[in-house]
């Protein structure tokens, strides 16, 4: 861990009505509870007259960084917060010593800092300070908020931490096509009982999106089974593993067995690329799904059981060709609650941070650095590329990347990438230039595609809108690239 990541860092607001004179007591009041704050992130809202020598001259003996934010409003709370979800929430990911001053500013920032706080979207340890002064008797004091409110998302947050190599995607993304998804993803899981159904192209994460981020919202643990281990089994046995069976039900039990239902009882049953379940399977668990008692009978019992279990299928397939390979009633039951995941090529704004997770995930020692490298090249590469291995392929550039750093140190990006690329499968001729996937997934890729060119062709996107007879926020839309070029450009004056 940095040095700047490990150090006392104290975040907080400008305090209008208080001046910067706030920020000084607070370091001062801090200090008799011996605690000493080595770097100050103090937020400004942009066009406020303070200068960063005003800052410093509060901060005595802490290193200072002023971020001025653009906020058209900082009395509306989702204003507020998304400006400090995307802009300063980077700034302190992975600090191990952070206390946030909720006190300066708006009551729509107070609100703020104890809703991120609840959400877990601060590293691990983050404490929570008020400070106050009292008018009346002239007494400043610095008090800790107790606040310890917990909600889904800091529990996917906690799984984050403590388990990246198994978390897929940020709870919250920019995305709308993944964000719909999780929206679909929340509010299907409310539903106490009803299978649901996830559904997307290889790689985009579903078993690890069901892991971190469905069993929270159910508030249930979950077993899982990949159905793919139970193909060419003998149908007994296969049957066994999911349902159980007695004692004596086939040569070799010599005792009674649990099935995988059973196990699952009180919890979730995750059945990963369902359409692999043998028939006979398939036909047992639409009984299963039918019944609202949950009754199923193991191989050779001679009665039937009940169980308290949600179900939860995933396939690769698209809805289309699944209704095919699954019992037709399977099928109907499990798509009443249908998620499809889209594939990365659809959420552009979202990549720099599934690189960002992907890096951290596969991350186990020193060394190679902490924080994912980032260059221009690669921000284009995220923004243009087919991405048809989806996580995958953001898997395989981070293999790359460590294998070329001991050689190349912060130039093993660039020869990465150059990798990387060689490497790409070619796409057929006669679908170069259509992108990958279903008619909607390609029309959307179109459409990115001729947003950019226009803009380029004619220079803005005012004229570009206007040569093509539309409006200027349509091709914006289309283009959904305004998340990189931000990042590319904040990175450029970073450097």
């Amino acid at each position: 861990m940095s040095a700047s990541l490990a150090v006392p860092t104290l975040l907080t607001w400008h305090s209008f009505n208080g001046g910067v004179e706030v920020l000084g007591s607070a370091l001062d009041l801090l200090r008799t509870r011996r605690l000493r704050v080595r770097r100050v992130i103090y937020l400004v809202e942009k066009g406020t007259p303070i200068q960063d020598e005003m800052v410093k001259e509060q901060a005595v003996g802490a290193e200072v960084e002023v971020l001025r934010l653009v906020l058209e409003d900082p009395t509306r709370h989702e204003a507020v917060y998304a400006r400090v979800r995307d802009e300063v929430l980077p700034e302190v990911r992975g600090c191990s010593a952070l206390h946030v001053n909720v006190s300066p500013g708006t009551p729509a920032m107070h609100a703020v800092w104890l809703i991120l706080h609840a959400a877990g979207a601060f590293p691990s340890g983050t404490r929570l300070w008020s400070s106050q002064y009292d008018k009346k008797h002239g007494i400043r004091r610095i008090e800790p908020v107790d606040f310890e409110v917990r909600t889904y998302l800091s529990e996917i947050r906690r799984v984050e931490r403590e388990e990246p190599s198994v978390t897929a995607y940020d709870p919250e993304p920019k995305s709308r096509a993944r964000r719909d998804a999780l929206d679909s993803l929340r509010r299907f899981a409310r539903i106490p009982s009803a299978p649901l159904l996830v559904v997307g192209e290889r790689g985009t994460g579903k078993t690890s999106l069901v892991e971190t981020y469905l069993a929270p919202l159910k508030q249930r643990r979950l077993i899982a089974l990949a159905c793919g281990t139970l193909e060419g089994a003998d149908v007994r046995m296969a049957e066994s593993e999911l349902f159980g069976h007695a004692k004596g039900a086939f040569t070799g039990a010599d005792k009674p067995r649990e099935g995988l239902i059973k196990q699952a009882g009180g919890g979730v049953l995750f059945l990963d690329e369902v359409q692999d379940l043998p028939k006979a399977l398939q036909r047992k668990l639409v009984r299963l799904l039918q019944d609202t008692r949950r009754r199923y009978r193991p191989v050779g019992a001679d009665r039937e059981f009940e169980a308290d279990v949600d179900v939860v299928c995933a396939s690769n397939l698209s809805l289309e060709v699944l209704s095919q390979r699954l019992d037709a009633d399977l099928f109907d039951r499990l798509s009443l609650l249908a998620v499809r995941v889209p594939p990365l090529r659809e959420c552009r704004e979202d990549l720099p941070d599934d690189w960002r997770r992907v890096w951290g995930s596969l991350r186990r020692d020193g060394s190679v650095p902490e924080a994912a490298p980032v260059n221009g090249l690669l921000l284009d590469t995220l923004a243009t590329a087919s991405l048809r291995g989806n996580l995958r392929d953001l898997q395989k550039l981070a293999f790359l990347v460590m294998a070329w750093w001991p050689e190349q140190g912060s130039r093993a990006l660039e020869k990465a990438l150059g990798e990387w690329h060689r490497n790409q499968p070619a796409l057929p001729v006669d679908v170069q230039g259509y992108g990958n996937g279903s008619r909607s997934e390609r029309l959307v890729q179109f459409r990115r595609g001729l947003a950019q060119w226009a803009k380029n062709a004619w220079g803005t996107w005012t004229q570009a809108a206007q040569a093509l007879q539309c409006d200027e926020k349509t091709l914006r839309e289309d283009a959904a690239l305004e998340g990189l070029t931000k990042m590319r450009q904040k990175k450029s004056s970073a450097r």
